[in-house]
């Protein structure tokens, strides 16, 4: 995998988390944020959609070097697709939720699964597709 096809992949990628992350948390928009009244939803989300950009062009650099089969590399990046979004949905959950009520750890995890689970599941089949394809086409040696 030459590395602009590895940098246009981050982008996808990123921008899958960003959508994912927008909708499944598009409930708590209208709450303000206990870090930052002022901060918009949108806002919140992008800056934290920016992290999974410098993250994941290392793991698919990593991933691309390993002789693994183009299932498993696809398997890996969905499972760091979702990894990555609920963890982010986690946190806007603390920051617009739980940290104006009295939310303990597991009922916060709880209720970030719950309200973004169909969410992850879909970005996390659109990511194995998007792999799956990119990757298959790779020539090995």
């Amino acid at each position: 995998m030459h590395y602009i096809k590895i940098i246009i992949l981050s982008i996808v990628f990123s921008l899958l988390i960003f959508v994912s992350t927008y909708l499944s948390m598009q409930v708590f928009a209208d709450q303000p944020a206990a870090s930052c009244l002022g901060c918009s939803y949108l806002k919140d989300t992008f800056f934290f959609s920016l992290f999974s950009l410098l993250v994941i062009p290392f793991v698919l650099l990593l991933l691309t070097k390993a002789k693994i089969t183009h299932t498993l590399f696809s398997l890996i990046v969905s499972v760091i697709f979702i990894l990555i979004a609920f963890v982010i949905n986690f946190n806007l959950f603390i920051d617009r939720v739980s940290s104006w009520s009295s939310y303990n750890t597991k009922d916060e995890v709880v209720a970030t699964a719950y309200q973004s689970y169909p969410f992850l599941l879909t970005g996390s089949i659109i990511v194995f597709i998007i792999f799956y394809t990119v990757y298959k086409t790779k020539k090995r040696p």
